[in-house]
């Protein structure tokens, strides 16, 4: 088992458990991590998981470059599939996900941040996409993922020149949300979790992280018109009543 995973009230953590590979994701990661998923979806008092790394080093030292060394292209295509369906299923989960990065997170191992709703990182974190130093590009997602969340020109200046920048720069671009000490992180991520999931509609959460990430993928007027139709069809549902009468009352709302 190379996924440890804690299941709390609603929501879960996954620790990544290769500590001696700094966490790097294999074919065998990427499938536990998959699977988990698929459990954790199944679950109806589920709604968030975090992911973080085993110590203090790495988050996620990227894709495991001993298992890549003597792909064939079919190979090669079959494991970046692989590292697709592993981020997709992160990505496109229902419930709210957030990555506690504790150190490095290079390569597959910021793809795999980058497929998270939030991303928060300790002080000594690093971050890179460094596979145009192996005559590689990022293959779980980083070219456009990347550029999605921090712009264009820093994701194509962190792609070409592979250069690692620390939590504080990273915190500076918008590629994380807060830096934490090290030893603060995960009891961070949980108070983080906690505040998103406390006395919050589920189905506005889920419909609200919908639209953001397929907003993206749309022109603006689509997009616009999507939200106007989501927020009309929230009003089949219980939420708003309980929500709206909640807050004329002055109480919070019991979801």
């Amino acid at each position: 088992m190379f996924i440890e995973i804690t299941k709390k009230e609603n929501y879960a953590i996954l620790v990544l458990n290769r500590e001696s590979s700094l966490n790097a994701l294999n074919s065998e990661i990427l499938q536990e991590l998959r699977d988990q998923l698929k459990i954790l979806n199944s679950d109806p008092k589920m709604r968030g998981f975090i992911i973080t790394g085993k110590g203090n080093k790495a988050f996620c030292a990227g894709a495991d470059i001993i298992e890549m060394k003597d792909m064939t292209p079919d190979e090669a295509e079959e494991f970046a599939r692989k590292g697709h369906k592993t981020m997709n299923a992160i990505s496109n989960s229902d419930l709210i996900s957030i990555a506690a990065v504790n150190g490095y997170a290079l390569g597959g191992g910021l793809e795999l941040a980058l497929a998270c709703d939030l991303r928060i990182a300790s002080s000594n974190a690093k971050f890179a996409l460094p596979e145009t130093g192996l005559g590689l590009v990022p293959g779980f997602g980083g070219t456009q993922r990347l550029p999605r969340i921090v712009g264009r020109g820093i994701a194509l200046e962190m792609i070409l020149t592979g250069e690692l920048i620390d939590a504080e720069k990273a915190l500076q671009i918008g590629l994380i949300n807060y830096v934490f000490h090290i030893e603060e992180l995960l009891p961070k991520a949980e108070e983080m979790m906690e505040k998103i999931l406390n006395h919050k509609g589920k189905e506005a959460q889920k419909i609200a992280k919908w639209l953001v990430h397929s907003g993206s993928e749309l022109p603006l007027t689509a997009s616009l018109e999507r939200e106007i139709t989501s927020f009309a069809s929230l009003f089949e549902k219980k939420e708003p009543k309980i929500g709206i009468e909640a807050f004329l009352k002055k109480e919070k709302p019991n979801f």
